[in-house]
């Protein structure tokens, strides 16, 4: 217990608005205002200066202050930099210097008078879910952890703050951020039990290698004392440097592993899957087997639970098996959801939490130990592994093992940077998609009876966790009519439409199946026409370059003369890729040229951004493209003369085709038709 004087004097500042209160006990702290419920809570108020400066915090952030309510009754302190004169209640305040000065020295202060055990836990994968099992699993006693994975570095102070209400245990998880080279918060949280749950591939984007990652995790362990304990997961990469490391600082370092063949000292002796479970065998102290379940699919969680049982046999605590078989993780690790649509039932794997290699590699075994128990569809859907930097492309390559050895019937993908993997992958029907619309799209024919699918990226600098959230609801307002064993028939006969239009009046007479209008071919054929108006291209001869889709046959090879007005014209009748090819070489400079025309032009109009997934626009399995009616129309109604400049109709596509075909008083456009002479006869 802490009075408001005493708080005054470990900080040094000047105390005001306190007369008769100074002996006023102070049992909690907060940085964050709107969690102030009570008189016994202090304020700490972050300066918006100070902070950044000293922690990070966003610049743009509200000074501590101004989030106040000049209203609240129930605040017993607020410590700050600047005295706050119009209270309607006067709240004893401590006017301090320098806030973060006055918030670490009082941190440490109290940490120093902590006397019950303090785990600490980092790692670049499993840290959350191990405190939350290790928290589960002392429920019978009072615990502090981290509020929400909170675990940066002002949050490691704010809870050594807390500790003045002396929990029986203080779990708590720290990241990057709290050890890193610009201050080890680990010397002052001091903990009595240090664990590192595995060494992975992320935050490259600031750091170099794994081997600097290590480091840095390892420094966890210059906050033990001589008679701490280290628990380090075996099986992760540099495991005997982190062994080494711990060492330096302590006696007591025990390594545990999920492999049975490991050297390590807590091994697992066997691992039965089940249906949404995992059952595990251990050896207690006497040597004796006993058996848990888990209510989780994952190796990786398994690992986790190694951790908190093994820290739990250190701080000579039984473990109590209803309390792990009870335990449930963030609601995105992992988390089975079975979702019944309106024409039959499915199952899909939601762990967008968060993603390292390790982590996604993990979540892609965890569906290949289910996929036996499932008899419909299997399908991998990922989205990118965030803040790899420059690591990014070599780290994203490494999925392709994983993925090829999979038991998916589909492998779906999204975001740039695993585009490369799906053209890299054999021996499976793998795909790219250029947003998330398309991909909750097809997932819709996919996702069929007792189907099973893995959802899997980082949280951020990736919209793929919104497509997860989406998808359950979608699914469940839809009715599947029939299955399939190829997606793209199937949306090429659904997303069969057309609108008619009265060229007189430019107004829709006419529609059909407008809503569900798809394709899966691009308008890159349509797309360098427009160019080519855009620029008022003047006819001119050019001589072919060597494309990989030349044929003599079709006299179609380098060298061969054409003009550009009869290039422009093969454009509008489902053009041979080698025109494609070379009309789109004759007006872009280079790739990021085209590029930039091709987004301006979505952009102008507002169009799909799925309409131009490859150059030439053709249909490819490995490269999801589509494009619909309402996209033909808007560019109709820029360019409803241009486009029948050589051709009373402009066509796209080799199979499903799509297009405008202009009659005298009507045209019609449309998508995926196999037969074209049916809309002929309709203008």
């Amino acid at each position: 217990m802490l009075t408001i004087e005493d708080i005054n004097n470990i900080i040094g500042g000047n105390l005001v608005d306190a007369k008769n209160k100074e002996s006023n006990e102070i049992n909690d702290f907060e940085t964050i205002y709107r969690f102030v419920k009570s008189k016994k809570t202090a304020y700490f108020s972050p300066n918006r200066e100070t902070w950044a400066k000293e922690l990070g915090r966003n610049k743009n952030a509200l000074d501590g202050n101004e989030l106040v309510d000049k209203e609240h009754v129930e605040i017993g302190l607020i410590i700050t930099e600047k005295y706050i004169s119009d209270l309607k209640y006067k709240t004893p305040q401590i006017i301090v210097k320098d806030s973060i000065k006055a918030f670490k020295s009082l941190a440490i202060y109290i940490r120093s008078q902590y006397k019950n055990p303090l785990i600490a836990i980092t790692g670049s994968m499993g840290k959350s879910s191990t405190r939350m099992i290790i928290t589960s699993l002392l429920k019978d006693y009072k615990v502090l952890e981290n509020r929400g994975n909170n675990n940066v570095r002002a949050a490691i102070y704010t809870n050594m703050l807390k500790l003045i209400k002396n929990p029986d245990y203080a779990v708590i998880e720290t990241s990057m951020n709290a050890i890193n080279y610009l201050e080890n918060t680990a010397v002052y949280l001091k903990p009595d039990i240090a664990i590192i749950t595995g060494i992975g591939e992320a935050h490259f984007s600031t750091f170099k290698s794994i081997e600097d990652i290590a480091k840095i995790k390892s420094r966890i362990f210059e906050g033990l004392s001589k008679n701490g304990i280290a628990i380090i997961n075996n099986d992760t990469l540099f495991a005997d440097y982190l062994v080494d490391r711990a060492k330096l600082n302590t006696s007591n370092v025990f390594t545990y592993s999920i492999n049975i063949d490991s050297k390590a000292d807590f091994i697992i002796n066997e691992i039965i899957y089940g249906k949404g479970h995992i059952e595990i065998n251990l050896e207690d102290e006497n040597g004796e087997v006993d058996n848990y379940r888990v209510n989780t699919i994952s190796e990786g969680m398994v690992a986790n639970t190694l951790a908190s049982i093994l820290t739990l046999r250190k701080l000579n605590i039984p473990i109590k098996k209803e309390l792990l078989e009870n335990f449930r993780p963030f609601s995105k690790v992992l988390a089975i959801k079975n979702i019944k649509t309106k024409s039959h039932e499915l199952t899909l794997l939601d762990d967008t939490h968060n993603a390292s290699l390790p982590a996604m590699v993990n979540a892609i075994r965890a569906f290949n130990s289910q996929a036996e128990f499932y008899a419909g569809n299997k399908i991998i859907a990922i989205g990118k592994i965030n803040d790899l930097g420059h690591k990014s492309t070599e780290i994203h390559l490494r999925l392709i093992n994983e993925l090829e050895k999979s038991k998916a019937d589909y492998i779906l993908c999204k975001d740039p940077e695993l585009k490369t993997v799906v053209n890299k992958i054999k021996n499976k029907k793998a795909t790219w998609y250029p947003n998330k619309e398309l991909l909750i799209n097809d997932l819709k024919y996919l996702c069929n009876k007792d189907s099973f699918t893995l959802l899997k990226s980082s949280s951020g600098g990736t919209d793929f966790p919104e497509l997860a959230k989406n998808l359950p609801n979608v699914l469940q307002n839809f009715k599947l009519e029939n299955s399939t064993s190829d997606i793209f028939e199937k949306v090429s006969e659904l997303g069969q439409s057309y609108i008619k239009i009265n060229n007189n009046s430019g107004k829709i007479i006419e529609s059909f199946n407008k809503e569900y209008s798809q394709t899966i071919e691009g308008l890159g054929p349509l797309i360098y026409y427009l160019k080519a108006i855009d620029n008022n291209e003047k006819n001119r001869n050019i001589f072919m370059k060597n494309w990989p889709t030349n044929n003599k046959k079709l006299d179609l090879y380098e060298g061969k003369e054409i003009s550009l007005f009869n290039l422009l014209k093969s454009m509008t009748n489902s053009p041979h890729a080698s025109k494609i090819y070379e009309l789109a070489n004759e007006l872009f400079q280079n790739h990021t040229d085209r590029k930039t025309y091709i987004n301006t032009l979505i952009e102008r109009f507002n169009l799909s951004t799925s309409i131009a997934t490859n150059l030439t626009g053709r249909f490819r399995s490995k490269e999801r493209q589509s494009f619909s009616i309402e996209d033909l129309y808007k560019i109709y109604n820029e360019y409803k003369y241009d486009l029948f400049k050589f051709n009373n109709l402009f066509i796209i596509g080799i199979k499903y085709k799509s297009g405008f075909i202009r009659g005298e008083s009507e045209t019609i456009i449309f998508t995926s038709y196999k037969n074209i002479d049916q809309l002929k006869n309709k203008i």
